[in-house]
This record gives structure tokens, C-alpha cells and sequence, in this order.
């Protein structure tokens, strides 16, 4: 934790008894600021203030028998994100209800899964932190840990899928084709986030996987399994391991880089115009705390 400063004052007068802060602040004005934040909430039956935030800092107050502690921080960027995650969950809010004068509950229980799927980045901040580089970076909507089903029945998970199609009203998934489904998914990019070095085994699985998730729809009184073929394929980690590039490099290659040719998936289908050549792209980034991810292939 970065500690810019430390105050320790007498909890009745508010008097400074050891200071040691970065800059010029006098800390008699400091904690006169203090004492009248903690008496206002007092005053309004909030209870004991504990911490409270600045437009740049994060203020901790210790409370002892005789002194009060202070600790002074930076904004975290995990601080920050929950602020933001606050202010993007009443804005969605406000965005679907009118708030009467007189509003009861009731009214505003179909927001919970909204709530429930929205409370999946606070889980995991990693998560939240590489979906937010993956709609900067594809644009689109971005869904955390997606449930596909996948072709032996079972149900699986994806790190992210990015969808880019726009929603023109609903499909009816028994109106689906090969054909369909694989235009439909040329506009996904499925994402894998390691927040630890990504090894090779755990590359290849993620690679290896893609093609394996799919709809499951009734043609002709029979139950077939029609598989998804996303654009991309991306690889968000704190680092790689070495023999990572090593399997990379064995991929064919293009101008956009290596990719994972779809004719396997496709076999028996007759594609025409840009889904001829249907290839599945692999990117790699490095996530980096402090600045934009760095692209390591291709």
C-alpha cells in the first residue's frame, strides 16, 4: 500500500500530537477537517466514520481510546473501479425505472439478475479489468464467464465473448443453418484471462477448445450440433512461459497473423465469398498494471 502520510490526533481536541505527510499540508488543518467530518456524521446517526474519499485520496481513521490514526492513500485503481462499478449500476437503474414519489420495492425486483451478472466482476477484479481492455480494444458487447454448450452435451465455460452483431429483434434458434450460425459467430472473439504466466498447456486448451462450443437444434426430427467458429481467439496474461512462442509458431500465419483454419468444423459445407478461407485468428497480449496491455503476437 502507498502511505503518503500518517497523522495521529487527540480523539476530544482534534490536537495533533505526530504528523509525517508528503508536501505542505498543515496537519492542525488537516485534522480540524477531519474532527468536523467525523462530528457531522455523528450529528446526522451515521455512526463512527471510519474512512471516507477524496476526489484523489483515500482517508482510514483508526479510532483508540485516547487518539485517532490516520492513514493516507492514493486512489487504487481497484477503489476507483468500484466507484465506477457504483455509478454504471444506478445509471442502468435509472435508465429502465421512473421513480415515483412513492416507490415500493416490488417494483424493481426484475433488476436483481441485472445485479447478479453485473456482480460477477466484483468476483473476479482481473476479470473486470481485462473485459473492460476487451471492449476498448474489439468494441462491442463484452459477457464475463459465458455458458455454451458444448458438443457432447456438456456445458461449458469462456473466460469473455465479445459479440459485435446487432440485435435486430430475435432469432429463432430451430431456423438455424450451418451457415447461419457460423456468420453469426464470425462476429464473436472468445477471450481467456490468466492472471498468473500463461503456460503452454493452458494456451493450447484454451486454443484447442473454441470449436468445441456450439447450439444444439432440431433438423428434421433429428438433434444436431451446430458448432460456433469465432473471428478471435485471445490470450490476456500476466506474462507467457517460454514454450508458449514455440507453439504459436508452428500455426499457419497470415497478414493478420497466426490463425486456426476452420475447414475441419465445416466439413461438407459449400462457403462462398469471405467465409471461404474461414479462420479462427489468435492473439496474445501481456496485461500490464499500469498502461495498455502489450500485443506479443502477432
Amino acid at each position: 500500500m502507498d502511505i503518503e502520510g500518517v497523522v495521529i490526533f487527540e480523539a476530544k481536541s482534534g490536537i495533533p500530537l505526530f504528523s509525517k505527510m508528503r508536501g505542505n499540508t498543515d496537519p492542525l488543518l488537516f485534522t480540524s477537517f477531519i474532527t468536523a467530518a467525523r462530528h457531522f456524521s455523528s450529528e446526522l446517526s451515521l455512526g463512527g466514520l471510519s474512512s471516507f474519499s477524496t476526489d484523489e485520496k483515500v482517508i482510514f481513521l483508526a479510532q483508540g481510546d485516547r487518539v485517532v490514526t490516520v492513514l493516507i492513500t492514493p486512489k487504487s485503481q481497484e477503489f476507483q473501479e468500484t466507484l465506477e462499478f457504483a455509478s454504471e449500476l444506478g445509471e442502468m437503474f435509472e435508465s429502465r425505472y421512473e421513480v415515483p414519489e412513492r416507490p415500493q420495492p416490488h417494483m424493481y425486483a426484475d433488476f436483481k439478475p441485472v445485479v447478479d451478472e453485473m456482480l460477477k466482476r466484483v468476483k473476479n477484479p482481473f476479470l473486470n479489468r481485462v473485459a473492460r481492455f476487451a471492449h476498448q480494444e474489439y468494441g462491442g458487447e463484452v459477457s464475463i464467464k459465458v455458458r455454451l454448450t458444448k458438443r457432447s452435451g456438456a456445458t461449458g465455460v469462456v473466460d469473455m465473448v465479445v459479440n459485435h452483431v446487432q440485435k435486430n429483434g430475435e432469432t429463432d434458434a430451430s431456423s438455424f443453418d450451418e451457415l447461419a450460425v457460423l456468420n453469426l459467430s464470425q462476429n464473436y472473439t472468445f477471450v481467456k484471462a490468466i492472471d498468473d504466466i500463461a503456460t503452454r498447456g493452458a494456451v493450447i486448451d484454451f486454443i484447442d477448445t473454441i470449436d468445441s462450443f456450439g447450439v444444439r437444434v432440431l433438423k428434421k426430427d433429428e438433434m444436431k450440433f451446430l458448432p460456433y467458429f469465432p473471428k478471435r481467439a485471445v490470450v490476456v496474461a500476466r506474462d507467457y512461459a517460454e514454450d508458449v512462442m514455440e507453439y504459436i509458431d508452428k500455426l499457419p500465419r497470415d497478414k493478420d497473423g497466426p490463425y486456426i483454419d476452420g475447414s475441419h468444423v465445416v466439413s461438407g459445407i459449400r462457403l462462398r465469398g469471405p467465409m471461404k478461407d474461414l479462420r479462427c485468428h489468435v492473439e496474445l497480449w501481456r496485461w500490464k498494471e499500469n498502461g495498455y496491455p502489450q500485443r506479443v503476437v502477432p
